[in-house]
């Protein structure tokens, strides 16, 4: 461990704003800590925590002389809204993967949301969310992988951590969708296709949404509603249709096709081809020859 947990929490807040973040407004890491760690300053960023390797004790102070010890199991969540400054100290050694949100991208997402968290976010330790917790394993697992992801799904991830944060945050119920969504009309829905047939790496939830005109949490219920798949599902198929195609013209390298289908190099595309057809490439391709 070379960063304090305060140095640690400063690093990973200037990366939600920047490039360097997961997503943009979103950064995500994992963190071991030592006996006596714990927050030094105001935070300006949303952090959510999960337990992570081992169980670990924490102590919080609830005024001067009133402090309370828990047990942080593997799994178990804990969220710090910007601008707390929560007596929190670790009596332990401990493993936390941390989350970092930026409060323009979490107040942008509540603004587009039908029914929105009623009160301001709270500070919370030591609490349960299977989906919270689902979503940070998924992000902190692509922020460890070697090859670069679609930003569609990160914007994904990340937005949907964000929002189901400000229901756990506010302890509102969160949403249950039971309206069916509209679907994007036909028109847009072409347009957004041949925007996603540019297999930019870069292309985001925002630029999507913008291009239907929707806000991004309602252009998310209206893609799947009009295909059944979600934005990025649905650009992944399109690579892996075009793949397929490809394949099929013996002098291509896999090399060529891997970055004419927008992945960013050939093990990125072995890898998700295999997942997803069930087969490498190569076995692909040698199928068709027989």
């Amino acid at each position: 461990m070379t960063d304090s947990f305060d140095s640690f929490l400063a690093r990973l807040s200037s990366q939600a704003v920047l490039k360097d973040g997961i997503a943009r407004g979103v950064a995500i890491e994992p963190y071991s800590g030592a006996q006596g760690d714990g927050p030094e300053t105001t935070l300006d960023k949303h952090i959510l925590t999960m337990g992570s390797k081992r169980p670990s004790r924490f102590e919080i102070g609830h005024g001067v002389n009133h402090r309370v010890s828990y047990i942080k199991q593997p799994g178990s969540l804990s969220l710090v809204p910007a601008g707390a400054f929560p007596l929190i100290r670790a009596e332990t050694e401990f493993d936390l993967v941390v989350c970092a949100l930026d409060s323009t991208l979490v107040s942008a997402l509540d603004s587009e949301l039908e029914r929105r968290p009623e009160g301001e976010l709270r500070l919370q330790v030591n609490f349960e969310d299977p989906a919270a917790q689902q979503l940070m394993t998924l992000l902190v697992a692509d922020a460890k992988e070697t090859y670069s992801t679609e930003r569609l799904y990160k914007d994904y991830l990340a937005h949907a951590l964000a929002v189901r944060m400000l229901f756990l945050g506010t302890q509102t119920k969160p949403q249950t969708n039971n309206r069916a969504a509209s679907a994007l009309p036909k028109h847009v829905l072409r347009r957004i296709i041949e925007r996603m047939r540019s297999f930019s790496s870069d292309l985001s939830l925002q630029t999507l949404a913008n291009e239907s005109g929707y806000s991004r949490v309602h252009f998310i219920r209206m893609f799947k509603a009009a295909t059944g798949y979600s934005p990025h599902n649905y650009l992944l198929n399109l690579k892996l249709d075009r793949a397929r195609e490809l394949l099929k013209i013996p002098s291509m390298s896999l090399i060529d096709i891997a970055l004419d289908c927008g992945f960013s190099s050939h093990s990125h595309l072995s890898r998700i081809f295999r997942r997803i057809v069930g087969v490498t490439p190569s076995a692909y391709r040698r199928s068709l020859r027989s």
